[in-house]
C-alpha cells in the first residue's frame, strides 16, 4: 500500500524557525520527522514549495486585495511579507538559499531514504513565472499575443521584455496572473520541458505533475486553438528510461483519470470520489467503486489537498468526517494525507502565504485521522485483497462494505452509512467465502461473536448505523 503525506515547507519552515529561534532549512527536517512518517504507515513525503518562486509574481500575490484581506484576518500580525507567492509559479528548479539550497534538498533526499521513505517533488508542465529567463532568451516557447489581445484581456496577457504573453491558465477559472503559459504545440518546447522533468527526477523518487490534464492535445486545442504531438507518454517513457523507477502522480479533473494512468502515471488524483463523498450520495459512491481493480489501483483518494478546503470545514459533521474518512482510506489506491489535516485544522492554508493560521482544530477530526491511521496499518489493508460488498438483496442502500483479505491473517470490515438517515439493512457475505465466522467490533472491543455460514448466506451482514455511522470488523473465517 502506497501512503503520501503532503508538507508545505514554506508554512512548516515559519513554525520551525520560531521553534529553533533562527531561520530553519530543510537541513532541519530531521531524522526522527521521517521515523515518525514511516511509524504512521506513509511511504512517500511530498514537499510543496521547494521551488525558486521570482520577485515578480511574488509582488503581484502581495497586490492581491481578496489574498491580503483573508490573511489579514486569520494570521496574527499579518504583513505583505508573509505572502511568499505561489509555489506554481516557477522561476527555477532550484532551491532558494532560505530553504538551504540544492545541496540540502540531496541531504533531505538520503535521510528519507535511510528511513524508509520516497520523495515526491512538483513538476509543473503547463506554466512558469513572470521571472522565468526563458521569457527572454526563447519567447517562442510561450503562447504570445498582440496589444489589441492585452486592451481587451487586461488580465489574461502580460508584457514581458517588450513581448506579450498569454497567462497560464484553466480553461474554467481566471488566469493565473502570475505565470506565462508555455505553448505546447511546439516540439522543441516539449523536448525542454521533458529535460526539465529528467533534471527533477534526478533529485527525487517521483513527480506530482500539477493540472496534468491541461496537456492533454484535446484539451490544449480547445483552450488555446492550437495543435498539440502528445506528450506525456514521451516524456514519461524518456524520464524513466533515464531515471528507472520514477514515479508519476497527476493532479487531474474533468474525468480524465483513466486517459492519463494509460498514458503511463502511476496515479491519479480521485477528485470524483471527493466530491460523492461530499455529497453524500451513497449509490455514485458505490458506482464509483465497482470501477476495474486496475484502475482503483491507480487512484490517490484525499479528503484534502492544498487546493481543497480543509477536510474539518468541508466535512464539518464529525460523524461525516469519520464516515468519509474512512471509506477513501480503506479502498484502493494510494491514500495522501495533507500537512495540519491531522490536527483537525479548520482554516485554508493559502499556497501563497509563508505562515498557515494558528488554531487547536477539532479533537473529534484528530480522532478519526488517528483511527484511519491504525486501520491502514493492519496486514489484511496493507497486503491484502480488496471487495466491495453489495446490498443483500440487490436493493438501494446507503451502506457502504470496504472487505480486505489475506489469507492466515484476520479479515478487515469497513461499514459506512453513506446518507444522513438511520440505517438498517445488510451486505453480501459471500466473499467471506461461506464460512463461519468468527467477528469481532475493532472499534469498541469486547468478545468476539460467531456468524454461521448459513445466517450468512441467507441473511447477509446485517447492519444498523446511524447517520454517517461507522463500523469496522475484524473477521476470522472458521475451517
Amino acid at each position: 500500500m502506497q501512503q503520501v503525506y503532503e508538507l508545505n515547507v514554506r508554512t512548516w519552515r515559519a513554525e520551525r524557525s520560531a521553534e529553533l529561534g533562527r531561520p530553519a532549512t530543510l537541513d532541519d527536517l530531521e531524522h526522527e520527522f521521517f521515523d515518525r512518517m514511516v511509524e504512521d504507515g506513509f511511504t512517500w513525503l511530498y514537499l510543496l514549495g521547494v521551488w525558486t518562486t521570482g520577485a515578480q509574481s511574488i509582488a503581484l500575490s502581495q497586490q492581491d486585495t481578496h489574498l491580503r484581506y483573508y490573511l489579514n484576518a486569520v494570521l496574527k500580525d499579518f504583513t505583505p511579507a508573509d505572502i511568499g507567492g505561489s509555489p506554481f509559479a516557477v522561476q527555477s528548479y532550484e532551491v532558494p538559499p532560505e530553504l538551504g539550497g540544492d545541496e540540502a534538498l540531496a541531504q533531505l533526499r538520503s535521510r528519507a531514504q535511510s528511513s524508509g521513505l520516497s520523495l515526491m517533488l512538483d513538476f509543473v508542465p503547463n506554466h512558469v513565472g513572470l521571472d522565468h529567463p526563458w521569457l527572454a532568451s526563447n519567447p517562442e516557447f510561450f503562447v504570445q499575443g498582440d496589444e489589441w489581445l492585452l486592451r481587451q484581456h487586461p488580465d489574461a496577457y502580460t508584457r514581458q521584455n517588450g513581448k506579450i504573453f498569454a497567462h497560464g491558465r484553466d480553461p474554467f477559472f481566471a488566469p493565473w496572473r502570475y505565470t506565462v503559459q508555455l505553448d505546447y504545440s511546439s516540439e522543441r518546447l516539449q523536448e525542454a520541458m521533458i529535460n526539465v522533468a529528467s533534471s527533477i527526477a534526478a533529485r527525487c523518487d517521483g513527480l506530482r505533475c500539477d493540472v496534468a490534464m491541461l496537456l492533454l492535445p484535446d484539451v490544449f486545442q480547445s483552450t488555446w486553438k492550437r495543435q498539440m504531438p502528445p506528450f506525456w507518454k514521451g516524456c514519461l517513457d524518456r524520464v524513466r528510461a533515464e531515471h528507472p523507477g520514477t514515479l508519476f502522480m497527476a493532479e487531474v479533473y474533468w474525468n480524465r483519470e483513466y486517459e492519463l494512468q494509460q498514458a503511463g502515471f502511476d496515479f491519479t488524483y480521485d477528485k470524483i470520489l471527493y466530491d460523492r463523498l461530499l455529497d453524500g450520495d451513497a449509490e455514485s459512491i458505490r458506482a464509483h467503486l465497482r470501477a476495474t481493480i486496475d484502475y482503483q489501483n491507480h487512484c490517490v483518494r484525499f479528503l484534502e489537498n492544498h487546493e481543497e478546503q480543509r477536510a474539518a470545514a468541508k466535512f464539518a459533521d464529525p460523524a461525516h468526517h469519520r464516515g468519509a474518512l474512512l471509506i477513501s482510506g480503506m479502498v484502493p489506491g494510494m491514500l495522501l494525507v495533507h500537512y495540519g489535516q491531522e490536527d483537525g485544522r479548520r482554516l485554508h492554508s493559502s499556497l501563497h502565504a509563508n505562515r498557515r493560521p494558528n488554531e487547536e482544530g477539532s479533537e473529534e477530526h484528530r480522532q478519526a485521522n488517528r483511527e484511519l491511521m491504525h486501520l491502514v496499518s493492519e496486514p489484511a489493508r496493507h497486503n491484502g485483497v480488496f471487495k466491495l460488498l453489495e446490498p443483500k438483496p440487490a436493493a438501494a442502500t446507503p451502506l457502504i462494505g470496504c472487505l480486505w483479505t489475506l489469507p492466515l491473517h484476520h479479515s478487515l470490515l469497513v461499514v459506512v452509512n453513506a446518507s444522513w438517515h438511520e440505517t438498517t439493512g445488510a451486505l453480501n457475505a459471500d466473499p467471506l467465502g461461506n464460512r463461519d465466522c468468527q467477528v469481532q467490533d475493532y472499534s469498541k472491543g469486547g468478545p468476539p461473536f460467531t456468524l454461521t455460514a448459513d445466517q450468512l448466506k441467507r441473511e447477509g451482514l446485517k447492519i444498523t448505523l446511524p447517520p454517517w455511522g461507522a463500523a469496522v470488523y475484524r473477521i476470522l473465517s472458521q475451517r
